[in-house]
Parts: structure tokens; sequence; C-alpha cells
């Protein structure tokens, strides 16, 4: 539960910097999506029922707060946590290289799910002429946040300890390894 509540603050917290703090001092190209970082690392580290339930949660809060169409970052954030899922089977989740991998192909499967999901359901015109320009950028602005935040981690994580299964961080578990 403690782990629960945990991710869920860092959500909010991630949605108040991208919301309040972001639009001050970054251009609307470089700011960073920190709650598709934590999406995917949900779903390589989380159990599944966990990781659903804060995706449905911290999909709600971005949609209430970016006043789009009501429910598209909680059906986006979810294809995402069900395809990184899917793939997590098959992959070495202890991998750097892969959690940045994946942010960069989360990155592009989210604009490209918001450009057809809008284009479908809202009626919002020439969606791909305005997500496509900006893509590089958010692509940079998300590997670079990605990298920040994992190299935070990877300094706190002595004072509290290794955990078995933590994505993107060097531990070897029970399932990975022969």
């Amino acid at each position: 539960m403690r782990g629960f509540i945990l991710y869920l603050l860092v959500g909010m917290f991630s949605v108040l910097m991208q919301t309040s703090v972001f639009p001050l001092f970054l251009s609307p190209g470089f700011r960073p999506n920190l709650l598709l970082g934590l999406i995917i690392y949900l779903g390589l580290s989380e159990n599944m029922l966990r990781a659903v339930l804060l995706t449905l949660l911290l999909g709600g809060l971005q949609d209430s707060f970016s006043g789009t169409s009501l429910g598209l970052y909680v059906f986006v954030y979810q294809v995402i946590l069900l395809l990184v899922r899917l793939l997590s089977e098959h992959l070495n989740v202890e991998s750097v290289p892969l959690l940045m991998v994946l942010i960069a192909g989360g990155t592009l499967l989210q604009n490209l799910l918001i450009a057809i999901c809008l284009a479908i359901f809202a009626n919002a015109g020439q969606v791909v002429q305005i997500l496509l320009p900006a893509l590089p950028q958010q692509l940079l602005a998300n590997l670079l946040a990605s990298a920040v935040m994992l190299s935070i981690v990877l300094r706190l994580q002595p004072m509290f300890g290794n955990r078995a299964g933590l994505a993107g961080l060097i531990y070897q578990s029970k399932r990975h390894g022969a």
C-alpha cells in the first residue's frame, strides 16, 4: 500500500510540474511528459493490478488538468502500459538503454494515439500538423528528463537498498540470468 501511495504522490507531483512549473520556464515543444516515464516504469516493475489502477488514476488526473477530451490520456496511458507489459515479458527490464528506448517509443506512440483519437473522436481538425513538428523536441525533452530522473534514482538507491526487479536499475533478480 505504501508503494501505491508513493507512486500516486510522484504522479501528482509530475502533473503539477507539467501543468504549473514547466509552462513558466520551458517552451511548449520542450516540456517533458514526466507521467509517460512513470507509466512505462510502472509497466516494467509493478504487478499488473497496481499498474493498471495507478495508470487509470494518473491518466484521469492528466485529463482533468489538460482540459482536452475526458478519457484521452486514460486510454493512451493504458495502451502504452499494456504494450510495455507485453514487451517486458520478453526483454531484460533491468537494462538502462532499454528503458530509454521504451521512453522514445512511448513518446512516439503517445503522440500517434493522441493524434488518432483527437482526429476521430474530437473533430479537432488538423491535429497531425500541430503534433508532428513538435515531435522531435518532445522526444528529446522526454529522453533528457528520463535520464535525469534515472540518475537521481541511481544516486538515491544506495540509501534505500536494492529492490529486485526495478526497471533500469542494475540488480540481478531471480527472474533474469541462469
